[in-house]
């Protein structure tokens, strides 16, 4: 038996990524290595050639959180402007203390990367890492973010796609359907892209010089506990999330553990698939 999902999930709810990513940005860097390795490995595999400018470069950086990104591509790129935005503004306490008397003159600013309130073609550079994930609306907002760049200018971001979590959501389906319970789309989490959706979103931007790249990387924890609280410990909490009576929900979440427990684990640990897309691509 399975669980029913709707088709169409809900939009992004905006209010609640920032209220719970302001609300673990003091523990983020404990808890996010994988954020953080992901970050590195962006900036890697976008390689010198794609970070290599004539002058000092414009930079825009969409999600910058609590400075991984920030920090290794300003390490990287001697840029003559660096602007940083992020919709968390606890995020951009704890950047802006990491900042204090940097040279690097990286400039901080609290906006949604889809509501920017500029315009124009202004920045060589356009860049994020596990932001556009959260995305309302991508197709449209990648068509504005490549509307901000110069020519030739580079849009650069890593972002997770459709097979993250599988297990979690696998779980969810499952326990719904022994308990002959519904599933709304948005306990799911937001809907997310795969490689040839975002491979679409950059052509009908106008941008040329696609590169992308998918890799798999597993997260490991004791149980399934542990990994629920990970998440939440990020900020990373469902934003569409609706809880359901609470004897149905303590139900469908003990259902849930004991599947994941049993089903997900190896050696010992249950873990967590990431499936993150590295894309890199040059306006006309």
């Amino acid at each position: 038996m399975t669980g029913q999902v709707q088709l169409k999930a809900p939009a992004v709810n905006k209010k609640i990524v920032a209220l719970h990513f302001s609300a673990r940005a003091g523990d983020y860097d404990k808890y996010a290595a994988l954020q953080r390795e992901i970050a590195w490995q962006l900036v890697e595999w976008a390689g010198a050639e794609t970070l290599e400018f004539t002058g000092a470069p414009s930079v825009l950086e969409i999600g910058c959180g609590t400075g991984f990104l920030t920090g290794f591509l300003s390490g990287r790129i001697a840029a003559g402007f660096y602007l940083a935005v992020d919709i968390a503004g606890g995020m951009l306490d704890v950047l802006r203390v990491k900042l204090d008397g940097n040279p690097r003159g990286v400039r901080l600013v609290q906006a949604d990367g889809e509501r920017l309130p500029f315009e124009g073609p202004l920045f060589d550079l356009v860049a994020g890492s596990t932001a556009f994930q959260w995305f309302g609306a991508p197709a449209e907002s990648i068509g504005s973010l490549a509307g901000l760049l110069r020519p030739s200018g580079r849009l650069v971001f890593a972002t997770l796609g459709r097979n993250t979590f599988r297990e979690l959501k696998q779980a969810y389906v499952y326990s719904a359907g022994r308990m002959g319970i519904r599933l709304a789309a948005g306990r799911l989490g937001p809907p997310l892209a795969d490689r040839s959706e975002i491979e679409g979103w950059l052509q009908q931007a106008g941008l040329a010089e696609i590169r992308l790249e998918v890799r798999t990387k597993l997260e490991f924890f004791a149980d399934t506990l542990e990994f629920m609280r990970s998440i939440k410990k990020r900020g990373a909490s469902n934003p569409n999330f609706r809880p359901m009576h609470p004897a149905t929900e303590r139900a469908l979440l003990d259902n849930l553990v004991r599947f994941y427990d049993r089903r997900f684990r190896t050696d010992g640990w249950v873990y967590a698939t990431h499936e993150v897309i590295f894309a890199s691509c040059r306006k006309k």
